[in-house]
């Protein structure tokens, strides 16, 4: 063989190892850099990549749940709305507002600044996966364009917040801790009737309640009839005992809500389940009885 073929084959493959070599060491940076994690969790939540959002969780919230049912109650985008989201979620800034640490365990509070998804509700279809996924190859390419076009130019509105995270040190780096063995499952489900029809969904179908702490349900209400719908809704909660320790804090829902044709909305309600409550039940149901005329 031409010794300058094997000279070249001999470069090449040391360039794959380097490489190989530098994709690992990046990730073990980034594993030992907790900030860095809580960083790079908060952009999977938000791009409802749930997949890549579990990997970052501790083994200790990993055995409470697992990644399949995890994934599918948490309603994770995929395909191009997943590909859209991502690159939204890159937008995304995280700043160190407060810390505490100790050796194997940090608490961060951060603030960060994100692109509103219902302001590019025209760009994304209103984000209904089954419309955005379904999009041409060139017209993924040209969305995704647009949104760098916008975050360059400044013309994304965006939203600022802030979120505590608990991380502990594991042999494979730090993790996001959720203590999800001290919380109640909350099961979200929905049931509707009356003359009219409207498609109802949660962003995600379970949520983890923790003693005396806001959680918080957000539903997504469709009217996909050709004239506007007034609907009311009504909270129906199992085991009734708990009705008592659930408190609604916050209710975008509590009076007849109308929907003008074809539009969707979102709704945001926050409750909180005082500490007895939590510690006997483990897992509740809550309803939402939607009637609609």
């Amino acid at each position: 063989m031409d010794s300058r073929k094997i000279i070249f084959a001999g470069l090449l493959a040391g360039i794959a190892v380097f490489g190989g070599y530098l994709l690992i060491a990046s990730r073990n940076t980034q594993s030992n850099n907790p900030l860095a994690i809580a960083a790079s969790y908060l952009r999977a939540t938000y791009a409802r990549d749930f997949a890549d959002a579990y990997d970052h969780l501790s083994s200790a919230d990993q055995q409470e749940r697992k990644r399949q049912n995890f994934i599918d109650s948490q309603g994770s985008y995929s395909g191009f709305t997943l590909e859209a989201s991502r690159k939204l979620a890159s937008f995304m800034k995280v700043w160190l507002i407060a810390q505490e640490a100790n050796r194997d365990r940090q608490v961060f509070k951060v603030g960060y600044l994100v692109p509103a998804p219902a302001e590019l509700n025209d760009l994304l279809l209103n984000w209904d996966q089954d419309r955005l996924n379904a999009l041409s190859k060139e017209r993924q390419k040209q969305v995704l364009a647009e949104l760098d076009v916008r975050q360059q130019t400044g013309k994304l509105l965006k939203i600022e917040g802030q979120e505590t995270i608990e991380l502990i040190e594991e042999a494979q780096g730090w993790k996001v801790f959720l203590d999800w063995a001290a919380g109640t499952h909350v099961l979200l489900r929905s049931k509707i009737s009356g003359s009219k029809k409207v498609e109802v969904r949660f962003s995600a179908a379970e949520v983890m309640a923790k003693n005396d702490e806001l959680f918080l349900v957000n539903v997504i209400v469709k009217n996909p009839n050709q004239y506007p719908v007034t609907f009311t809704v009504t909270h129906l909660v199992e085991p009734p005992a708990v009705t008592d320790d659930l408190q609604l804090v916050e209710c975008g829902l509590l009076t007849p809500t109308t929907l003008e044709a074809r539009q969707a909305k979102e709704f945001a309600m926050a409750y909180q389940l005082n500490t007895a409550a939590g510690q006997i039940h483990r897992e509740i149901k809550l309803t939402y009885d939607f009637k609609a005329k």
